[in-house]
């Protein structure tokens, strides 16, 4: 009787981590969630210049990037450098009115399938701003965008949506403003210091904005094809951007010369057992 009660009060205790937040919060705050992690890969950007180039590369060009965006991306220090600590990506307009600005991306240097992610980081509100924190698989397994996947940690277009930051993610089942599943939270003053974090494991993702579940996305275990709903089962990297304008962006103000995206760090914890990172990047000291 004692052992099956133990083995009871063992299952309560598993499913408990397993299940999503609602009623569960206090079993899934990102701090329990952490210390049942290990942290695997982080940049702290703590160096002065240039974002260090074993994190990270770059896309590059215009074309407005299927969204009709008007920046063209560049690797220039004046689009994206550390200092003090922290990184910034600076979309402005050069003497000829065209923008530029900076993307990111940690593809072919850090890559992950699941674990906990987070971005502590200093949004743009201006008009035609449209900051974003996100993810996309490292290979196309599934075939080509949506059906591989995309997680959006955050994005923020306050000529959209306002002050609302969402979460989202896109596959076959759903994308585009279609997604197969996207929520939000209204942000009180975005200029200011948020983290912004998604806790992907196998059967859900969950999105945490300072330390809050907002929502969570559940595998749905289709039979036909289990991938078309859920291809987030491999490897994906990290990307950080500014665009302007474009369908979520919006017009922007003619008077607009500059905005900034700061980020403080990025940090990825998985559980102690995982052998699913792709970071080879030095630790820093916690």
């Amino acid at each position: 009787m004692k052992r099956a009660a133990a083995a009871l009060a063992a299952a309560l205790v598993l499913s408990s981590f397993l299940l999503s937040c609602g009623s569960r919060e206090k079993d899934f705050r990102p701090e329990s969630v952490k210390q049942e992690m290990k942290l695997v890969w982080a940049d702290e950007f703590n160096g002065s210049g240039t974002p260090d180039p074993e994190n990270w590369d770059y896309n590059l060009g215009g074309n407005g990037w299927g969204n009709g965006e008007r920046q063209t991306y560049t690797k220039e220090r004046t689009n994206s450098f550390v200092s003090d600590g922290t990184l910034k990506i600076v979309a402005q307009k050069n003497e000829n009115g065209k923008w530029t600005s900076a993307r990111l991306i940690s593809s072919y240097k850090q890559n992950f399938t699941y674990g906990y992610i987070e971005f502590r980081a200093k949004l743009p509100v201006e008009k035609g701003s449209w900051p974003a924190l996100w993810m996309m698989p490292q290979s196309s397994a599934y075939g080509k965008w949506p059906r591989s996947g995309e997680i959006d940690v955050m994005e923020y277009a306050s000529s959209t949506w306002g002050k609302k930051a969402y979460g989202t993610v896109h596959c076959k089942a759903g994308s585009g403003g279609n997604a197969v599943h996207s929520g939000f939270v209204e942000m009180a003053d975005a200029r200011k210091w948020h983290t912004y974090a998604v806790l992907w494991q196998e059967d859900s993702i969950t999105w945490y904005y300072d330390g809050k579940a907002v929502t969570t996305y559940k595998n749905p275990h289709d039979e036909t094809e289990p991938w078309a709903a859920w291809p987030f089962d491999k490897p994906f990297y990290i990307i950080m951007n500014l665009a302007m304008g474009g369908t979520l962006g919006g017009d922007i103000p003619e008077t607009l010369e500059r905005c900034q995206m700061e980020v403080d760090y990025v940090r990825v914890y998985q559980p102690a057992n995982s052998v699913t990172g792709g970071g080879a990047a030095e630790l820093p000291q916690e």
